[in-house]
């Protein structure tokens, strides 16, 4: 299980900034009054300003180099959580070490020895804490999506997933190691690999897990989007959503001089985007043989969309490829790119 990004709450939120970047030395790739964004490795860290201060338990993994620099540091700044013998550096397969961050969460270092290349960087977040009332309850909802490959099972204590990544399930209350500190049940968001896509929201839980699906070892994505420019987002927006259907899944406004909205192929992880800048653009003429095509193998269904298209004015055309006429029809949109609606099922 890939843990690709994690949203946390946190009430220091100036302060929590400087740690993680300053400390811990992660890239920030966004901020706001409200929130920053940070890159621990390949994991997207997302917290969010509030005013209550949270409780949680996150582990980074790394390189040996970087472990030993890491807790040179953490030792100086005092941040250093002993265990109960004193020690500050365990071994458990590997080498770790626990310190706080400002909001005083327990967080771990673990030592990666097959990344050894990544002297000087975090690899990933390989841990997250998920406290719950049952401990094999949430054990057992979670494997509707996500594969478990670690099979110990206690009342109170849990890893749940693979080498790739694993949420450390434990009862609430028990205390997080080293610590004599309760672990407490806060709001938290993950986006993580599985077997299938969907999203997991345990019942009276404050969590929620997105789950993707990667496409396979060759290009291991998990979305896919389509991105076109329009100097008018309003009637583009009227002929996919209401027109052919789609349904928005996310939209922005001013960001960096653009305005955009996002509309799934059916869900979020394949869609398109519109986007519009400021000021009017030069935009590319469309060929007659540049095509959107949608399989429609239900005729009544495509009848259905022709028809609300008919009503609605938009202009149908006559594509380049007569193949496209044998059982499609085909539309302009307002920009005056093709779109095919095909009764066929797809390869």
């Amino acid at each position: 299980m890939k843990i690709y990004q994690v949203t946390l709450d946190c009430q220091l939120l100036h302060e929590m900034k400087e740690f993680y970047t300053r400390v811990l030395g992660m890239e920030l790739i966004a901020e706001s009054e409200q929130a920053f964004e940070v890159m621990a490795g390949s994991t997207k860290l997302h917290f969010i300003k509030k005013n209550e201060r949270p409780f949680y338990h996150v582990c980074f993994r790394t390189g040996s180099g970087h472990f030993e620099t890491m807790l040179s540091n953490l030792n100086q700044l005092g941040l250093l959580l002993p265990d109960g013998e004193g020690n500050c550096s365990m071994f458990w397969k590997e080498k770790q070490a626990y310190f706080s961050d400002p909001d005083g969460n327990v967080l771990e270092m673990l030592e990666r020895p097959q990344n050894n290349n990544l002297l000087q960087s975090w690899h990933d977040v390989g841990e997250i804490g998920l406290p719950s009332a049952d401990v094999i309850e949430l054990q057992e909802f979670l494997s509707e999506l996500i594969p478990n490959e670690i099979k110990k099972e206690s009342k109170t204590f849990s890893f749940f997933g693979d080498q790739a990544g694993v949420f450390v399930i434990v009862k609430e209350g028990r205390n997080w190691y080293p610590t004599e500190r309760a672990a407490k049940i806060h709001p938290f968001t993950a986006i993580v690999s599985g077997k299938t896509e969907g999203q997991l929201t345990p019942p009276n839980l404050p969590y929620k897990i997105i789950v993707k699906k990667e496409w396979g070892n060759f290009l291991p994505a998990v979305q896919f989007r389509m991105a076109r420019p329009t100097n008018q987002l309003g009637n583009i927006v009227r002929f996919y959503n209401e027109g052919i259907g789609l349904k928005k899944i996310g939209e922005f406004h001013k960001h960096d001089g653009y305005d955009g909205v996002m509309l799934g192929l059916p869900g979020s992880s394949h869609h398109l985007e519109f986007t519009q800048y400021d000021y009017w653009m030069d935009l590319p003429i469309p060929t007659s043989e540049h095509l959107l095509v949608y399989y429609l193998p239900d005729q009544k269904e495509l009848e259905k969309v022709t028809k609300r298209l008919d009503e609605m004015s938009y202009e149908r055309a006559k594509p380049e490829n007569p193949y496209w006429s044998r059982g499609g029809v085909t539309f302009k949109d307002p920009d005056g790119w093709l779109v095919v609606l095909m009764n066929t099922a797809g390869i």
